[in-house]
């Protein structure tokens, strides 16, 4: 009641904030009255066409790296305006902050669609999934972390994928673009829903020239008036464990802290090449056991759950040469090396 009659004599302003209302619904499926006090609202850009600040790649050039699978999308979105076909499901995977919803952005505004994107944990009924696809217009329906989607949707949309269906009722044809950081327990709970995606791609990993470059393209884009030595876009690839999001990350900290890059990373517990001080507790304890280390064990000695380990440190871990897996969790030899020189 009380942001209705603020509104009441504000018709530019109701509008926009009706234009833009989210579709809301209740466990039961029933709708939610969501509340926002006016001192809540952001009116800043209302009527003055600014926009946000963050930046993403409008063009294909503008996104660095996965060269193939910018090449599998671009001969598709060819195929598919020549031959006045939908775009086809797909599926991409990759460790999180790799790019795969921009990618899913781009292809959207090469198809001229419309882009709508969640994460599978926010879906929790039919009717939720439903408003969804409908608010996607026939366009791009990005979905990420599927292999969290719960078992009554995963074989809810299977149907509608292929004969773009809902309770009898044709509706417009669109693309679902899917995305997770774990393939491998998708195909174990819902393979079939796999299958239905007609192109599949893993994402690679990123190059460290291709890392310096994407930092020094969104520090241009984001920070223009800022100036950043050449060597600290290599310094910041070389401590991003690979991923875009976490060298974007360590720029933006650099930028806004303003002290060397070198202390950026120290606040982040970073000792060298992205190695933190959690990593090098690890590769001591692993030292200390030369039969190993379970799993269930290491994650107890770390404080943190096993899924989380696996997740946020090991992975790195493995990727560097660092630590290998037979039975055990074992150090290399490269790995007791890089504990002699830290």
């Amino acid at each position: 009641m009380l942001l209705d009659e603020y509104l009441k004599d504000k018709p530019e302003l109701k509008k926009a904030i009706d234009e833009n209302k989210p579709n809301y619904v209740a466990e039961d499926n029933s709708p939610m009255q969501i509340v926002i006090k006016p001192e809540a609202l952001d009116l800043s850009a209302l009527g003055s066409g600014g926009e946000s600040t963050l930046w993403r790649p409008e063009k294909f050039d503008e996104y660095l790296g996965q060269e193939n699978l910018k090449t599998i999308l671009q001969s598709y979105i060819r195929g598919c305006e020549e031959m006045k076909r939908v775009f086809p499901h797909m599926m991409i995977d990759g460790k999180a902050g790799t790019g795969k919803t921009t990618i899913a952005y781009l292809l959207a505004k090469y198809l001229d669609k419309t882009f709508v994107e969640c994460v599978a944990t926010t879906l929790s009924s039919q009717q939720q999934l439903v408003d969804k696809i409908v608010e996607c217009k026939g366009g791009i329906l990005f979905i990420d972390e599927i292999h969290m989607i719960n078992s009554k949707l995963a074989n809810f949309i299977l149907p509608i994928l292929e004969d773009f269906q809902i309770s009898g009722q044709r509706i417009k044809p669109f693309t679902l673009f899917s995305a997770t950081t774990e393939m491998g327990v998708l195909l174990k709970k819902f393979k079939p829903l796999v299958d239905r995606m007609k192109i599949q791609k893993t994402l690679e990993a990123y190059t460290l020239d291709q890392l310096t470059q994407l930092v020094k393209q969104y520090k241009a884009k984001t920070f223009p008036e800022h100036e950043v030595d050449d060597e600290v876009y290599v310094k910041i690839a070389n401590n991003c464990r690979g991923t875009p999001r976490i060298a974007i990350r360590y720029l933006e900290s650099y930028i806004f802290m303003q002290i060397p890059i070198e202390k950026v990373f120290k606040t982040y517990g970073i000792v060298k090449d992205g190695i933190t001080k959690q990593d090098i507790q690890v590769l001591r304890l692993l030292l200390e056991k030369e039969k190993g280390v379970g799993l269930k064990a290491l994650s107890a000695f770390l404080g943190t759950s096993e899924t989380n380990y696996q997740y946020s440190i090991e992975g790195y871990l493995i990727e560097k040469g660092l630590i290998t897996i037979t039975s055990r969790r074992q150090i290399t030899e490269y790995g007791k090396l890089f504990l002699e020189g830290v």
